[in-house]
């Protein structure tokens, strides 16, 4: 018997692995993006996402850093974005928060412009990875930064 119950095991945990990858879910956490305006690294913060059976909704990233220290960047710096270790997502977007409003801002080849006036400036990134129509998961952080 003890034969069976292992095998019964073994397939039952196969079956739920196939269903998994079938259903275009992900597992673990969700992913953060390395932020960096050339060497200095600027620390992402987790925002709402889908990720495996797990969805969670965030406050906008103004309001989840106002406590949090801004990292200071220089005027026009390049930001660079992106998500190491994993297959690069499917879109990705970029928004400034003020007074609780968004703004696209240009994301090209992994990569915004800092504002030119002093200032804290707040963003939030999205980003969703698909295989066909379905959703394999999607993620969003919140960063600041500060312009001297």
């Amino acid at each position: 018997m003890h034969k069976r119950s292992l095998r019964a095991a073994l397939t039952l945990i196969a079956t739920a692995m196939v269903l998994s990858v079938l259903a275009g879910c992900s597992v673990g956490k969700p992913p953060l993006p390395v932020v960096k305006a050339g060497k200095t690294q600027i620390k992402a913060y987790q925002s709402s996402y889908c990720w495996g059976n797990t969805c969670a909704d965030y406050a906008d990233p103004e309001s989840m850093l106002k406590d949090e220290p801004a990292i200071e960047v220089s005027s026009g710096a390049d930001i660079s974005i992106a998500f190491k270790n994993r297959s690069k997502p499917s879109t990705m977007t970029v928004k400034q928060f003020k007074d609780g409003q968004p703004t696209d801002v240009p994301f090209a080849k992994g990569k915004i412009t800092a504002p030119t006036e002093k200032g804290v400036y707040y963003y939030g990134v999205s980003a969703w990875w698909r295989k066909g129509k379905l959703s394999k998961g999607s993620t969003s952080a919140a960063f600041a930064i500060e312009i001297k």
